[in-house]
């Protein structure tokens, strides 16, 4: 989210320092009311987290490198940095325990270590920022209104009822704000979001001058413009790094009072206008206006400006293609920029893949950047009980982008075992992955490689309601794996005797394919299986998982044969048949029955037992039993 916050806040600063500039000019030809407008788009804009960009866009901006940042105590080094990894950190202070758990974002408490990448070192800082400056402003503003609430008071209904009355008529507003008299403020103001009050101060104001406070801040009511400061608060506090978004926010508050004076004297002669500038100085005055209320007078150049404006008498346009314009610029300026998210090593990879597919040739295997193989071959002869390290590795992986949930290391006891836990958003999404399944692999080589006493290795799926796919290694049989016959014990222990023979290595692992397809005879009863399981989770539905497959040898409802002869050794299959008339366009085709046992794992329950019927890979019929 930061980067697309960072993105939009870059794209959108060249169109500020535009409007910036121009407003001044256009200011003369124009009224108010289009920057008005634009300030309050590109605004939204800015608490937009998502950007649009082009596939193609002619900007593309390099994403910031993933580095890890470890924190040390107890005397030890305090801080180290490193480009996607941890420099060589290993602290002797670390204990051989039986089980050590390392976080991506923490390291063991009793280590007192803790890791956290930069991306997340920022992500924090920017959240910290964000929330103090939105907080500020609120609590002043919330400050302010209790400071106020006791001096405020009913006004008088001898006269300003009536007026208020009248203005309201005019501007055919038809739900009325409080209208209070207040001693402790020196301005005119609109307060408030969900029960707006105008304040007025303790002053003598003539029919006239009443009548022209109260249009001004019955606009500002009519156009709900404290809402509009408040979403100019928001997007100053989501930017507060980005100065050019304080000058925005000061333009457009400015911009808030100009185009209410002109909405105010938009009829009126210059006599008129005259009287409305007097009314303004009658209550001039230097106290701030909280963020989130509308102040009626202004002070020092500000109120010259203002005054300059109210006088203008010459009729101005619109603006209306002065607006669309700037919108439009603005809309463009976004999608002309992108970030590179993707490492390179992984663009690299797809791209040789995607080029391999298209030869048909097995015998070009897929290589790695050069660079990509020496920020890996620093981690070479990793001990298995260095958690920093090991943490470090694995966070340098670029064959899955998932998201590493934890790290668990085994050292009491041979066999060694590393456990990693990758973190995704649904379970459902991954039941059939196989290219992340097949970068699974891949890890599991590079890290048998680079870490010479992990003696096994799994590599777990999680999402919030915990771990659904286990995918365990071991060295001595990771060749036994479909598609890895390279990989025997002496080739993954000889990796990494020097640079160049692990350049070599990781083609072979970066050339890896998809199970399904290593070899024809199997491929054609994997792709049935699978096609047999989405059918049973269309069923079944995403919030419910297999826990079991009944294959008991004396349970007739697993059967394949023809329909008659399974009516006749199961009355749960004669059933099935007795309620699906398309079983009988089967009768003496062979079938394949089959009971699933299902449970939602949401809830952890009920389990549900189902029986299927298949005619090869097409569902044909199931029942609940």
């Amino acid at each position: 989210m930061l980067g697309n916050i960072l993105l939009v806040s870059l794209t959108l600063s060249p169109v500020i320092v535009l409007l910036l500039m121009i407003s001044p000019w256009l200011h003369k030809r124009y009224s108010a009311q289009w920057r008005y407008l634009v300030w309050l788009v590109l605004a939204l804009r800015l608490i937009i987290p998502w950007r649009f960009e082009l596939p193609d866009a002619p900007v593309n901006l390099p994403a910031p490198p993933q580095q890890t940042i470890m924190f040390q105590q107890d005397g030890k080094p305090g801080l180290f940095m490193g480009h996607g990894h941890l420099e060589n950190s290993h602290n002797p202070s670390v204990s051989d325990s039986a089980s050590d758990s390392v976080s991506t974002s923490s390291l063991a408490p009793a280590d007192n270590t803790s890791v956290i990448t930069l991306q997340e070192l920022l992500l924090i800082l920017w959240a910290l920022g964000a929330v103090s400056f939105f907080l500020f402003h609120l609590i002043s503003y919330t400050r302010f209104r209790r400071k106020i609430r006791p001096y405020c008071r009913k006004t008088d209904p001898a006269v300003p009822d009536s007026v208020f009355k009248s203005v309201l008529l005019d501007l055919k507003i038809k739900s009325r704000p409080q209208l209070l008299s207040c001693s402790k403020i020196a301005s005119p103001m609109l307060t408030g979001f969900f029960k707006p009050a105008i304040l007025l101060p303790d002053l003598e104001y003539t029919r006239e001058e009443l009548s022209l406070v109260l249009q001004h801040e019955l606009t500002h009511y009519k156009r709900y413009d404290t809402w509009y400061k408040l979403l100019l608060l928001a997007a100053n506090s989501v930017h507060w790094f980005n100065p050019l978004v304080y000058f925005m926010v000061k333009a457009a508050n400015r911009d808030l009072e100009y185009s209410c004076d002109d909405l105010v004297v938009k009829n009126g002669d210059l006599s008129f206008r005259k009287e409305y500038s007097l009314t303004i100085l009658k209550t001039m005055q230097n106290q701030q206006t909280p963020a989130l209320s509308t102040g009626f007078s202004a002070s020092g150049e500000n109120a010259r400006s203002r005054f300059a404006n109210i006088l203008d008498g010459q009729n101005k346009k619109r603006g209306v293609w002065v607006l669309i314009l700037v919108l439009g610029l603005a809309a463009v300026s976004s999608t002309l920029v992108a970030c590179n998210q993707v490492q390179e090593s992984v663009n690299s990879l797809e791209s040789a893949n995607s080029l391999e597919s298209a030869n048909s040739q097995e015998s070009n295997p897929v290589r790695l950047p050069g660079s990509y193989a020496e920020n890996l071959y620093q981690y070479q002869g990793t001990d298995v009980d260095d958690k920093a390290r090991v943490s470090a590795l694995v966070q340098a992986l670029q064959f899955t982008d998932l998201s590493v949930q934890s790290i668990e290391i085994k050292t009491d006891s041979e066999p060694y075992q590393i456990t990693v836990n990758y973190q995704v958003g649904s379970r459902a999404d991954y039941r059939f992955a196989q290219d992340t399944f097949t970068g699974l692999s891949r890890n599991a080589a590079v890290l048998f490689s680079l870490i010479p006493k992990a003696d096994h290795i799994s590599l777990n799926l999680h999402d919030e309601y915990g771990d659904f796919r286990r995918s365990p290694y071991s060295r001595e049989d990771l060749d036994t794996y479909y598609g890895m016959d390279y990989f025997t014990a002496d080739r993954v222990n000889e990796a990494t005797d020097s640079l160049e023979s692990f350049t070599n290595y990781l083609d072979h692992v970066a050339a890896l394919k998809n199970a399904e397809e290593f070899y024809s005879e199997d491929k054609l009863i994997r792709k049935q299986n699978e096609e047999m399981m989405k059918q049973i989770y269309a069923v079944i539905g995403d919030d419910c998982e297999l826990i079991a497959t009944s294959f008991i040898t004396n349970n007739p409802m697993n059967f394949r044969g023809t329909i008659p002869e399974a009516m006749a050794v199961s009355p749960e299959i004669q059933k099935l048949a007795e309620q699906n008339d398309l079983l009988a366009q089967y009768k003496d085709k062979e079938i394949t029955f089959s009971v699933h046992i299902s449970r939602n794992f949401k809830i952890n329950g009920p389990y549900t037992n189902y029986l299927f019927a298949f005619d090869g890979e097409r569902m044909i019929a199931y029942m609940e039993l």
